[in-house]
């Protein structure tokens, strides 16, 4: 039996997953399952905040088969409400001279993994660590707030990696949820069954 560390940056996003899957807080923003094989952290907002909360968390626990992250993502012009399978991390601050622009080689491939057998949208997420309302970049793609962390840290620790973000927005929240269902759109509990095989 697999043991998987699911990664979620805020506490409404962890709270709903862990309160489907049964779990009980076993620390602060740590969930477990009743057979010991899945937990749930809650990081905090932020690439500096995942990446201090996951390496404490690895230092002191177990190291898990898989982590899974599920979070909120804004996109440039994917549906709203829609969940996607992210297939590769960039870190959007990352623009220094001489180096390619959003990828840092010192982590490794940043290549995540995809689900099988799924219909899911797979994109490329950009993580930032403010909110993206404007960009230059013209592709399909998702930002988030802690991915790349997540990824680095992964394959600096030979962890596999599955992310699943469900778009929250285009790039404006100004307006932008008059005639959209907010329940909808911010419920992440649906992701439950594409992680079920796992």
């Amino acid at each position: 039996m697999k043991n998987i560390l699911i990664v979620c940056a805020m506490e409404k996003e962890g709270k709903q997953i862990a309160e489907k899957l049964k779990m009980k807080e076993i620390s602060s923003k740590l969930y477990e399952n009743a057979e010991n094989n899945k937990r749930l952290l809650i990081t905090g907002v932020g690439k500096q905040c995942t990446a201090i909360s996951l390496t404490n968390y690895l230092c002191n626990n177990n190291k898990p088969d898989l982590i899974i992250n599920i979070g909120y993502a804004g996109s440039t012009d994917i549906t709203v409400g829609k969940w996607v399978n992210i297939s590769k991390a960039y870190n959007y601050e990352w623009e220094i001279p001489g180096e390619e622009k959003y990828t840092m080689l010192c982590g490794g491939s940043q290549k995540l993994k995809l689900l099988a057998n799924s219909n899911i949208e797979k994109v490329e997420c950009y993580t930032s660590e403010s909110f993206v309302t404007q960009t230059d970049i013209k592709d399909h793609v998702a930002f988030d707030m802690e991915l790349h962390s997540i990824s680095l840290i992964c394959d600096l620790n030979e962890i596999p990696l599955l992310s699943l973000k469900k778009i929250s927005d285009n790039l404006s929240l100004e307006n932008y949820y008059e005639h959209l269902n907010k329940d909808e759109i911010f419920e992440l509990v649906s992701c439950i069954e594409l992680i079920e095989g796992f």
